[in-house]
């Protein structure tokens, strides 16, 4: 480590070097910038004028000169409504409030008359964005507040984009943000200009892995901007969707509001599945989802210190009918059965959250502000292991927290602006079992054979048992720079130094299959000694843990892993502005890691030995005399010792380049019709969780090998882009090409191979089980699925004024998504990667291939103040990927499925009443309004007509059957909400 640690300080110093040398460009995360031109009459003014904007909220002030051309640049702006000033020669004069968004650089040329006392800006203000080259969605505070939705997530909108999607498991209500067939993983989402990534887990943002909760609370949030391509060089750790979020801020007045949302059983249509239930005597309990919480904001002191807090509260009771299945296969009133179902019926799984923000922001003097914010996260989260068998306590407590503090410190002289940060982070994720009691799972056979079997219900504990925590430190410096007239310079470094603790079992209490005896009803586990019964047993410690009807897995200790890793990041960007019309994005950014996973680990001496010992007969063929297991996995392309780490055969990856180049040329000058483009990588990174799997599975005696590739790389993208922003009256339209193609992304596949290095009599969509001689499987790591798709966007938006009172917006994108993944899917598991006649490009599973979203709002054009709004999704559905197996067990297959459309119409009604110390509203959100079914999952298991090899002989009758639900059906949610 003493190596990495002197190579870190000499990247670092590298990194002060190249940012004292650097000239420094207005790719920003949480601010805005304004430019433009300043005229007097037909001329250009001259260099020198002072150009003033001033926050109309708090009072903070920015101020730049004009350069020799008479441009001039504003940088760092927090978004909001400003007044711009000019002071000319004959005086100055205040324009008309411009207001700006998060990530905006909005171009407002302004012309001087009479002497310099009129102040007016050319164009329009609708038309102020469309000179850049990303491919983003600005998501207004009027569109977080009024259209439709249950969970109060501020990323709910995020579909706002083309081609973007936000997802959440009908199931166990875990949310994804995804676009395209790239891994959820990588997308990040920036608050305030600090990146929330997830080190440790899936799901790209803290949090986002297992929850039904929010990443952070929506009262907080201000605007944010989703971006899908070309951004630029500041945007670090994603190569999918960046989400740039502001926070609210304390203004010179008072403000605050409470509100509470509530909806429930009572108020939520019942789905295929409840009444499917209901029928069979089991009815829907009744629970409720409740979510309240306050904002509170104001001065300190006029015009130089604000505070704000807000905080958001969530408990959920979700339904939950317990049904045995598989009842004809089991005696219904002999031993332990009666009892059993006798536990069937309505339950619930609870959830609660507390999420609170406080911030404080200051304008020291003309030239400085600090911002300091403070971040708290709690939630419980029970969960059963599966929804619809598990009997009441199997469940799974899902709890995460996290606290984090950030400092920025903004100073400004001349052309320069510096914006440094601070910040601290501590996420822990720790699933656990709500019992210590041992997992059984109760089956149905009609062989009574353990391997021919019918899940009936679950009991007792879950067996995950997991602790994740990522933890640090980090400092980051942004210099902008204005003074060379037509450029925009910004160059940065961020150093952050973090710890990861990751430890836990993914068996925590014993896990237990077991028969029940089709005649007299009876178990083949004893539960009084923790020993299996029946035919052929088999021990383990002096237990039965095997039989011919029952098997134990033993619980497994736990095992951790803690190791520290710094990141270093530097980028350039210059905004080049060659003439009125031709803009070019020019950037380049590199990160580095010291430690991504956990790279000072040596493979355990057992694990070696076997590796290189002696192969054995396998899948019926027997090696050649002499011929080791290493020897058997080379025939099959498989170099093992490239995979056996000694604690100093791992390196840091030091490649991560990524240029990022993007332009933009408007036709005539006027913002009209601007055509946009852009090409560039951006690089991601692992999950540290994968090298916790490579120590937790080979730390079991006798059990599992993984191994993780020591020539690590990295997940990137290379995006492309092109499009046409055109003005249609007060509508902005935009339609663009895009192309993103995935490379790197991790994946554990299997590594046995036969003595030939073949897979034997294996299915085609099987790996070959097993490994050497005393081990279970062997898994290898590396970095090699990748995923491409290629797009057509539309957008059309009608902004929401104050003059009009309304606003539409109508996104569509036409997706073509492929991946490398043998099961079609962004999963970690690539089970058959290498596997002969299964290589090439697949079908994603992930991908609509049309999706529209349309939204509408207005709280001026209907009678008595009402306010509505309505969101429309469609979606062409996803294809299904069936397991066929019609023509038997070594031939099955996998084929596309019909797939099943979505067409969600959400309605929102509001009506305020204005009350002497404030508003009260009253408010109606309408989830699903027609109540259309859709889908999450079928049956598509062993499909084929013919096919005898059935779990319970025969055909399938079950195939292509609907068994959950894939969107919500209709739901009612009643909001009161007060703000002064």
């Amino acid at each position: 480590m003493n190596t990495k640690i002197r190579a870190f300080s000499r990247h670092a110093l590298a990194a002060a070097a190249f940012l004292a040398l650097a000239g420094t460009a207005q790719a920003q995360l949480s601010t805005s910038t304004i430019q433009g031109q300043i005229s007097s009459g037909t001329a250009a003014a001259q260099a020198g004028l002072q150009v003033t904007a001033k926050n109309t909220a708090n009072g903070n002030t920015y101020r730049t000169t004009t350069r020799a051309d008479g441009s001039y640049v504003l940088v760092g702006l927090a978004p909001g409504s400003y007044e711009i000033r000019v002071e000319g020669p004959g005086g100055s004069q205040k324009t008309q409030v411009v207001t700006v968004q998060v990530g905006e650089t909005a171009t407002l040329d302004l012309a001087l008359g009479g002497s310099g006392q009129q102040v007016t800006i050319i164009g329009t203000l609708q038309r102020k964005d469309v000179r850049t080259s990303e491919v983003g969605t600005t998501i207004s505070r009027k569109q977080i507040e009024l259209l439709p939705q249950v969970t109060r997530n501020f990323l709910s909108f995020a579909d706002l984009a083309p081609g973007v999607r936000f997802d959440v498991d009908q199931g166990s209500g875990q949310v994804k943000l995804q676009s395209g067939a790239q891994n959820q993983d990588n997308v990040n989402v920036f608050i305030d200009g600090v990146g929330q990534k997830n080190y440790i887990l899936r799901g790209g943002i803290s949090g986002l892995d297992s929850t039904r909760g929010n990443a952070f609370p929506q009262s907080a949030i201000a605007e944010y901007k989703v971006i899908t391509q070309n951004y630029k060089a500041e945007f670090d750790q994603v190569s999918s969707v960046a989400i740039s979020a502001i926070t609210k801020s304390g203004t010179n007045d008072f403000h605050g509001d409470v509100f509470f949302d509530r909806t429930g059983t009572n108020w939520t249509a019942k789905d295929p599945f409840e009444k499917k239930a209901e029928a069979s005597g089991i009815k829907r309990p009744n629970t409720s989802q409740d979510q309240y919480g306050f904002t509170l904001g104001g001065p300190i002191k006029q015009d130089v210190l604000h505070f704000f807090i807000a905080y958001d509260g969530k408990n959920i009771e979700e339904p939950r009918q317990v049904v045995a299945q598989h009842v004809d296969q089991i005696p219904a009133n002999a031993g332990i059965v009666p009892g059993l179902l006798a536990r069937q019926g309505a339950t619930k799984s609870s959830f609660k959250e507390n999420l609170l923000l406080a911030k404080l922001d200051a304008q020291i003097d003309a030239d400085q502000k600090f911002e300091l914010s403070a971040r708290y996260r709690d939630e419980s989260d029970h969960i059963p292991e599966d929804k619809l068998i598990s009997l009441p306590g199997n469940e799974l407590d899902r709890a995460n927290t996290e606290n984090r503090v950030t400092l920025k410190h903004e100073w400004s002289r001349g052309d320069f602006l510096s914006e440094a940060r601070l910040g601290y982070e501590d996420y822990t994720w720790n699933p656990h079992s709500a019992a210590d009691t041992p997992l059984i799972r109760y089956l149905a056979s009609p062989t009574t054979n353990i391997n021919n079997v019918v899940d009936v219900l679950l009991d007792g504990g879950s067996p995950n048992m997991q602790r994740r925590k990522q933890s640090g430190v980090f400092v980051s410096e942004d210099l902008s720079y204005t003074g060379l007239a037509g450029h925009t310079m910004k160059g940065g470094v961020k150093v952050k130094d973090l710890k990861f603790d990751l430890s836990g079992t993914f068996r925590g209490v014993d896990s237990v299959r077991t028969i029940i005896d089709k005649t007299t009803g009876q178990p083949y586990y004893n539960s009084s000694n923790g020993n299996c019964l029946g035919t052929s047993p088999e021990t383990t410690g002096g237990r039965v843990t095997k039989t011919d009807q029952c098997q134990i897995d033993l619980a497994v200790a736990p095992a951790g892993v803690s190791f520290k890793n710094q990141q270093l990041g530097l980028y350039f960007q210059d905004d080049w502005k060659l003439n009125k019309q031709l803009e070019l994005n020019l950037g380049l950014r590199w990160d580095y890691e010291t430690n991504a996973l956990n790279d000072d680990y040596a493979t355990p001496a057992d694990r070696v030995a076997a590796l290189r010992a002696l192969d054995v007969e396998r899948s019926g063929i027997k090696p050649a005399p002499g011929q080791t297991y290493a020897q058997s996995l080379a025939k099959g392309g498989i170099d093992i010792e490239q995979y056996i780490a000694n604690g100093r055969s791992r390196k840091a990856f030091t490649g991560a380049w990524q240029p990022r180049i993007g332009f933009s040329y408007d036709l005539k000058g006027d913002r009209a019709s601007v055509i946009f483009g852009g090409f560039g990588r951006a690089y991601d990174r692992a999950m540290a969780n994968h090298a916790l799997d490579e120590m937790q599975k080979n730390a079991q005696p006798g059990g599992e090998i993984w191994l993780i590739k020591n020539d690590h790389k990295m997940p990137f993208t290379d995006q492309f882009s092109l499009g046409l922003r055109q003005a249609v009256g007060v509508w902005n339209t935009e339609v663009a090409i895009t192309r993103s193609h995935a490379k790197n992304q991790f994946n554990w596949f299997h590594g046995n191979r036969d003595p030939n290095g073949g897979y034997g009599t294996q299915s085609s969509i099987d790996p070959l089980w097993g490994g050497p001689s005393g081990y279970g499987s062997l898994v290898l790591g590396d970095f090699v699925t990748q995923a491409k798709t290629d797009v057509l966007s539309i957008k059309a938006e009608k902004p929401y004024t104050s003059d009009s009172g309304w606003s539409v917006s109508v996104a569509y994108a036409y997706s073509d998504a492929k991946t490398t993944h043998r099961s079609w899917t962004n999963d970690i598991f690539n089970w058959t990667y290498g596997k002969p006649g299964q290589g090439g490009w697949n079908p994603s599973l992930d991908v609509d291939k049309h999706r529209l979203v349309a939204t509408g709002l207005t709280d001026k054009v209907l009678p008595w103040g009402i306010a509505l709004s309505g969101k429309l999704t469609y979606a062409s559905g996803r294809i299904r990927q069936i397991t066929d197996c019609s023509a038997g067990w070594s031939s099955c297959v996998y084929r596309v499925g019909d797939k099943d459309d979505l067409t969600q119409f959400d309605l929102t009604l509001a009506k305020g009443f204005s009350l002497p110390i404030g508003k009260l509203t009253i408010r109606l959100d309408v989830l699903n309004l027609f109540n259309t079914i859709t889908y999450g999952g079928y049956d598509d298991w062993g499909g084929g007509p013919g096919n005898p090899q059935n779990y319970l002989g025969g055909d399938n009758a079950n195939l292509g059957t609907p068994n959950s639900r894939g969107a919500p059906m209709r739901t009612y949610k009643l909001g009161l909400s007060f703000a002064w």
